[in-house]
């Protein structure tokens, strides 16, 4: 019969405690899988093709010129991106002013006059000054009436229809309309003299030297034809409202037809001395536009290889001035492939745990950039790895974009302001295979420690 001493009380004891922990151990071992990863060359499914997504605001950028061009390394470009890319007017709030824009592309751009014609604009402005300095005290028609901050309002007001050419002399289009619009203008005048009630009339605002009427009539490209009906160029139609613009053919025979269009010369004749009601302006000329900013929403298709998406206003009828462009944004998201489900970002979360935490599959996601100075092109320089993960138990896994970034501002001279969205996608693969300890390993595991600490003990 064998008697029990202090030591090996205290050694059972130890032995207890240890087989307790190592049991504890095993357990939670096998109840927690483990991520076996290995690196190798990219041979995702996807080829060689990868998906961007992204949805980027610009509060200072109308929807009318915002355009995405992508390009990459092996000189593959494309411009004004219009097939997978929706447009949303917003306000400086970043709130929807207006419909979801879809082009399709296949808009016509406006033609303008040939060089006959506008010699021949020109030739009827220089007469139409010639008659004026000839015959001060004559009754002539008024050319196209210069607006600035003291009569913008006033002539706006007082206007049955009023179509305002917003111009910079320094812009190339805007000095080839220039004596089309003046001859346009004549013929307009001439057609609803200024003491009738109802007339159309034909003004223009210099946008170097009156900003502050540009900038408070949402101007962004030159020149930009605005049309006020009864004092507003406002569109409305639902909870959204919308500006009118002229889009149409920049000839004299054009504008003065769509003059007639607004206001025909028979009713301003007849309502020579009682205002009449006229409709908002509609037809192919019109051009609603919102602002003053836009959301661009969307996905393009790229090869894996480093490129760019950049986002600048674009527009083969206007020019911009580059001080006066500011292309402060705020990402709402901006990732590569697919969209993760909840699930798939559970799994995500559980391989990164642990590690610096943050949404590593879109990083941009909530970043805002603002403009501090004029001219300011905003770079975000981003490197992306996949990796694909496959769950235990699952057949096939699935494929997620990961990437760094590094964003940074500067001003450029030798272009125009853009957000440019810079990627290098990694020529590797991370692998990730989820693994749980075999169900016979785990219960041989377990009777060997309970055995082995039963053995100490009774050797004790």
């Amino acid at each position: 019969m064998s008697e029990g001493t202090i030591p090996g009380s205290v050694i059972s004891l130890c032995a207890a405690v240890l087989i307790a922990l190592l049991l504890v151990s095993e357990v939670k071992n096998y109840v927690q899988p483990i991520f076996q990863t290995k690196v190798v060359v990219d041979r995702s499914v996807d080829g060689e093709l990868m998906r961007i997504n992204f949805n980027v605001s610009f509060p200072a950028l109308s929807c009318e010129f915002a355009s995405v061009d992508v390009g990459d390394a092996m000189g593959l470009n494309r411009y004004n991106l219009t097939k997978t890319v929706f447009k949303r007017p917003i306000d400086s709030n970043f709130n929807p002013t207006g419909p979801i824009l879809w082009d399709r592309g296949g808009a016509r751009e406006p033609a303008h006059a040939d060089d006959e014609a506008h010699a021949a604009a020109t030739a009827v402005v220089e007469e139409h000054a010639a008659a004026i300095e000839a015959s001060p005290e004559g009754e002539h028609p008024d050319p196209a009436i210069a607006l600035d901050a003291s009569n913008f309002e006033d002539v706006k007001k007082s206007s049955t229809v009023l179509l305002v050419n917003f111009y910079a002399p320094w812009c190339p289009w805007s000095r080839r309309l220039e004596p089309v619009w003046e001859a346009a203008a004549i013929q307009v005048h001439k057609k609803y003299p200024a003491h009738l009630a109802n007339r159309v009339v034909i003004a223009k605002v210099d946008c170097t030297v009156h900003e502050i009427v540009c900038r408070n009539n949402h101007i962004q490209g030159y020149p930009s034809i605005r049309i006020f009906t009864k004092g507003s160029d406002v569109i409305d139609h639902g909870r959204h409202h919308d500006h009118a613009s002229y889009h149409g053919d920049r000839t004299v025979e054009a504008i003065t037809k769509f003059a007639d269009t607004m206001l025909p010369e028979k009713l301003a004749v007849e309502a020579a001395q009682a205002p009449v009601a006229v409709k908002a302006p509609v037809g192919d000329a019109v051009k609603k536009v919102n602002g003053p900013g836009c959301s661009i929403t969307g996905f393009v298709l790229v090869k894996k290889v480093p490129g760019h998406l950049w986002v600048t206003a674009t527009s083969a009828s206007h020019s911009f001035h580059a001080e006066s462009m500011n292309m402060s944004h705020t990402v709402h998201h901006f990732f590569f492939g697919q969209q993760l489900s909840p699930q798939r970002r559970r799994y995500l979360e559980k391989f990164h745990a642990g590690e610096k935490a943050g949404d590593w599959h879109d990083k941009l996601a909530g970043d805002s950039v603002v403009s501090q100075e004029s001219n300011t092109t905003h770079e975000h320089y981003l490197q992306t790895v996949l990796t694909t993960i496959k769950p235990s138990g699952s057949p096939a896994g699935f494929n997620v974009y990961e990437y760094t970034q590094h964003s940074h501002q500067y001003k450029t001279s030798s272009e125009l302001p853009r957000a440019k969205f810079q990627f290098s996608p990694s020529p590797v693969q991370i692998a990730v295979t989820e693994e749980r300890a075999k169900f016979y390993h785990f219960i041989t595991t377990l009777m060997a420690i309970i055995g082995g600490g039963y053995s100490g003990m009774g050797i004790a």
